[in-house]
């Protein structure tokens, strides 16, 4: 349920980053574009929180849940980050750093929702 849940998110979220305000989206520049966005802000941090998250759910329900959202919302936002200061020149990335820390912080929490509920369904049956 976990992956199936992550793929629809991520199934929008790149529909979200290729295809929203971009004139022409075919071009090569703009699929750069969303696939490093993808890449650092969702695909990277799931991973990690995700083997995170399943680690500590044997110590309880509440610190499995904690680390979810911790490490999916710091690693989004460092993912962020990490593209406005080097990949800066990405037609996305063209903005302040506080609206490029937005970018990253609705993938944040929305892994942390999906890594919450992968923790609460978890743990309750297993």
């Amino acid at each position: 349920m976990t992956w199936l849940l992550f793929l629809i998110f991520l199934g929008y979220y790149g529909y979200q980053q290729y295809y929203l305000g971009v004139a022409a989206p075919l071009e090569q520049a703009n699929i750069q574009a969303a696939l490093l966005m993808l890449s650092l802000t969702a695909i990277g941090p799931f991973f990690v929180s995700y083997a995170l998250t399943r680690a500590t759910q044997t110590t309880g329900r509440v610190p499995a849940v904690l680390l979810g959202f911790i490490t999916s919302m710091t690693l989004a936002l460092v993912g962020a980050w990490v593209a406005w200061k080097y990949f800066g020149g990405v037609g996305p990335m063209r903005v302040s750093i506080e609206e490029g820390l937005k970018l990253g912080l609705v993938p944040g929490v929305a892994m942390g929702i999906i890594l919450a509920i992968d923790s609460l369904f978890r743990r309750r049956y297993a």
